[in-house]
């Protein structure tokens, strides 16, 4: 089915784009919530005349979501949950969780602007993103632990992991001066033309016959002075 899109979507569409969307999606979604029209000829006169408005709504709301990813963007996500020996929680954080965690601090994330990379079914350190608006957004990490205390361990651990890795990514990569010149040289020798490489191919060739032949009076000489 075709829509018009009453809102800005991530990788669907901007504010007034016409697309195509499967028809469940439409039906029981987009249009119910009022963020997309069925697209037809009466509906977009409709749209004509409440652009500016919608426009103008879209521009406040980007502005109210940046001012929450402000908030939120360098911060530190922290559950402390039971969990068994093996680090396996006694249940799992879900989208719903961090939402309520961001409610009991005064700000309005709701479960469906939460993206979880993964499942969490056990302590450790993981990677979600916020998204308020097609264009808002931002990246976090939560960081589930039994206690406080193992919370800052875990922490730890991972920025000495990672600053282990750069260093040995820099060591690995590290480039010397005579590397580059070595490499500069192959590169002019691949491009040189076709006929300089022609006449150095010709250069050896007589090179290598002259050898032959100083090689052939050595061994007829040597063989001369073994008859004496």
């Amino acid at each position: 089915m075709e829509v018009i899109l009453l809102e800005s979507f991530d990788r669907l569409g901007q504010i007034g784009d016409v697309v195509k969307v499967k028809n469940g999606f439409a039906r029981n979604y987009l249009i119910p919530q009022k963020k997309a029209l069925r697209a037809n000829n009466e509906n977009k006169e409709k749209f004509q005349k409440i652009k500016d408005e919608l426009i103008s709504k879209n521009r406040e709301i980007i502005e109210k979501s940046k001012k929450v990813i402000k908030e939120i963007e360098k911060k530190e996500i922290i559950f402390v949950r039971n969990a068994s020996d093996n680090g396996q929680l006694y249940g799992s954080v879900s989208p719903k969780d961090i939402s309520n965690y961001f409610i009991e601090k005064k700000v309005d994330i709701k479960p469906a602007n939460i993206n979880l990379h993964s499942s969490i079914k056990k302590i450790g350190i993981y990677d979600l993103n916020i998204k308020l608006h097609a264009e808002v957004g931002c990246n976090l990490q939560l960081n589930v632990a039994t206690s406080e205390e193992n919370a800052k361990k875990q922490r730890d651990e991972l920025e000495n992991h990672n600053n282990k890795k750069d260093t040995s990514t820099d060591d690995k990569f590290e480039v010397k001066p005579k590397d580059v010149n070595a490499e500069t040289t192959n590169v002019d020798k691949v491009d040189k033309p076709f006929n300089e490489s022609k006449s150095l191919e010709q250069e050896v060739k007589v090179n290598s016959l002259k050898t032959s032949n100083d090689d052939s009076q050595n061994i007829a000489s040597t063989e001369v002075s073994a008859e004496d």
